[in-house]
């Protein structure tokens, strides 16, 4: 079975060296770039059968600028993004620019494992069909208007802090709506939750 292969792109050399060892196996070839710039340097190379793991907020050349520079090169594999919260807005333009995920760290090698597997088993140019998304419509006006006024800015990366300070209610009201938005929209995470509103542009 030819294994996937997993390009991680990060400056930070301690995560590099701690999900290379945590995630290398018979199934997984694991490479690593310290910099956006030490990749491209070497995309020539790049096995089709795998990903890309990116961080967005990188020295020099950052996350959104190498997706750009890869897109422009018509690069064919699949991104993900890794990203701090504070960065989910930077995070929603990368899956607009057709990042397939983003996770939001600190994250665990079992987490990113399991994005990978989803990844890879789903083509990258796979679109919502006019069924899902005419669902997904449905779904969205059948919120409150309270409820649309919280998932809207929960998925631009507003923390329940920030978005209680907008809509001048409580931190713990936010949580309840967050809660009850997730639930009505089916997404079980923030970026399926990012996908769906990008997907009817939201």
């Amino acid at each position: 079975m030819q294994p996937i292969y997993v390009y991680l792109i990060d400056d930070d050399q301690d995560l590099l060296d701690y999900l290379e060892t945590a995630m290398t196996s018979d199934e997984r070839q694991i490479i690593t770039f310290s910099s956006a710039q030490s990749f491209l340097s070497q995309v020539e190379n790049v096995n089709p059968a795998g990903c890309v793991v990116l961080d967005v907020n990188m020295p020099e050349m950052d996350g959104l600028e190498l997706q750009a520079k890869l897109n422009e090169m018509k690069f064919a594999l699949p991104i993900i993004f890794l990203t701090a919260h504070a960065e989910v807005p930077m995070a929603v333009k990368a899956m607009q620019a057709g990042a397939v995920d983003f996770i939001q760290k600190p994250v665990q090698p079992e987490e990113l494992i399991n994005c990978i597997s989803r990844v890879i088993d789903t083509p990258q140019t796979k679109l919502p069909s006019a069924e899902e998304t005419d669902l997904i419509k449905k779904t969205v006006s059948e919120l409150t208007p309270r409820e649309r006024e919280v998932m809207t800015l929960i998925v631009k990366g507003a923390s329940n802090k920030e978005a209680a300070q907008s809509l001048d209610i409580s931190p713990r009201t936010v949580e309840i709506y967050r809660a009850t938005v997730m639930r009505k929209m089916d997404s079980p995470n923030l970026p399926d939750l990012v996908r769906k509103a990008i997907a009817i542009g939201m």
